[in-house]
């Protein structure tokens, strides 16, 4: 297609009048075709480009970009409600971690509670927080 496309280049060429003649025609002449040949594939190029054209044109007119773009936005504002929920039950799981955390430190620091600690339902609570956090952080790898 390239090599058809040269070739009628070549073919269409003005030649150049300062360049003797004899180089001016072999520049010209393409192999194997006759000038009628080129012109029909010129031609039918052409109608095959106006084509294409007449067909991207329907398109854009049939198509309906109004409904696609509020589509697009409708997707978009879903989407951040989704954004705004996970962040805030994100912010919940984190002052939850915090307050266990916080209770576990004065657990640990405290005079009260010296040696191993002893199982209890914070504990309890703070071993299922982080099995959820590890649940859901694997969830989001996949």
């Amino acid at each position: 297609m390239v090599q058809n496309f040269t070739d009628l280049v070549k073919a269409s060429r003005i030649p150049d009048e300062s360049a003797d003649e004899l180089s001016a025609s072999r520049e010209r002449k393409v192999p194997g075709d006759l000038q009628e040949v080129l012109a029909e594939k010129l031609l039918f190029s052409a109608y095959m480009c106006l084509h294409h054209v007449s067909e991207l044109k329907k398109a854009a007119a049939l198509s309906d970009h109004t409904t696609q773009i509020n589509n697009a936005r409708a997707v978009k504002a879903q989407m951040g409600r989704a954004d705004d929920s996970i962040t805030a039950k994100l912010a919940g799981i984190k002052a939850e971690a915090q307050e266990l955390l916080g209770q576990l430190e004065d657990s640990y620091y405290s005079s009260r509670h010296k040696g191993r600690p002893t199982e209890s339902g914070v504990s309890e609570q703070l071993r299922e927080l982080c099995a959820l956090a590890l649940e859901s952080h694997a969830g989001q790898r996949k």
